[in-house]
């Protein structure tokens, strides 16, 4: 039977992996085929981040990694069903292979090919939808870079207004999410420790939800397409339970951004 290429696979990980492990391997490869990482094999090296990145995504938020394990039952029974599994003969009590078992025993192969069509299809109807939905809800997973003058980092404004964009805190992939009325920073505590940082003093924050205890912390290197900024005040928040990294004005203070045309474009101050 021929292996079906899934998120698993695109991870290495097995299909009862642990969302911690899944995070492990994602970050791991992330690392691996950095752009920056590869110059030689630059192309290369985006189209495979790109499918790494697709594929946590899908096996991070746990309504996808359902519906990705039911296709995979999908596609295994449609497999299956193109090479039947041996079927009994009564009058011998044993098992026979398909090929030699009575006629009665067998699939037929019209039904067959009508259920792998139905199952193709479908297959493609969920890749689609899938790839549709994940560009209405990150359409910047490839950044854009202008050169010229000055570089520009330009963002789109996603489905329901906000500004998406990939980056790294003291080295590890994470997601930014931009907001000009955040003051600081905020890091999903889930996520502190993998980034490296250190829970400083006690804090209040004010939240969507009520008021909750922070942390301070200090991020030693932040970057966010061509900018790097060191040494960026930020706070550990119990709060968040997505693993966005909220990107406040200790960061964006330090950019000229403006909004155009359903775009926010940023670039160092002149």
């Amino acid at each position: 039977m021929n292996r079906i290429r899934t998120h698993y696979r695109n991870l290495q990980v097995r299909e009862d992996a642990s969302p911690e492990v899944i995070r492990g391997a994602w970050k791991e490869l992330a690392r691996k085929w950095d752009p920056d990482q590869n110059p030689e094999r630059r192309e290369h090296a985006e189209r495979v981040s790109k499918v790494i990145a697709q594929s946590y995504r899908v096996l991070a938020d746990p309504d996808l990694r359902r519906e990705h394990d039911a296709w995979i039952r999908m596609q295994r029974a449609a497999a299956e069903a193109s090479d039947p599994a041996p079927v009994e003969d009564g009058s011998a009590g044993e098992w026979i292979p398909a090929a030699t078992a009575p006629a009665s025993g067998r699939r037929p192969l019209g039904l067959t090919l009508i259920a792998m069509a139905w199952i193709s299809a479908f297959a493609l109807v969920w890749w689609l939808f899938d790839d549709y939905l994940d560009r209405r809800e990150f359409p910047n997973r490839n950044l854009v870079v202008e050169s010229g003058a000055m570089e520009e980092l330009v963002l789109r404004r996603n489905h329901v207004g906000h500004y998406l964009a990939p980056g790294t805190i003291n080295g590890e992939p994470v997601v930014f999410l931009l907001d000009t009325g955040a003051t600081q920073v905020s890091v999903p505590a889930h996520l502190a420790e993998d980034l490296g940082l250190h829970a400083g003093t006690r804090g209040r924050a004010m939240t969507a939800n009520g008021p909750v205890e922070i942390r301070q912390t200090r991020i030693g290197e932040l970057a966010l397409g061509p900018f790097v900024l060191e040494s960026v005040r930020g706070h550990i928040n119990p709060g968040m339970s997505s693993d966005q990294v909220l990107l406040g004005m200790s960061v964006l203070r330090h950019l000229e951004f403006a909004q155009r045309d359903g775009q926010l474009i940023l670039n160092l101050p002149r």
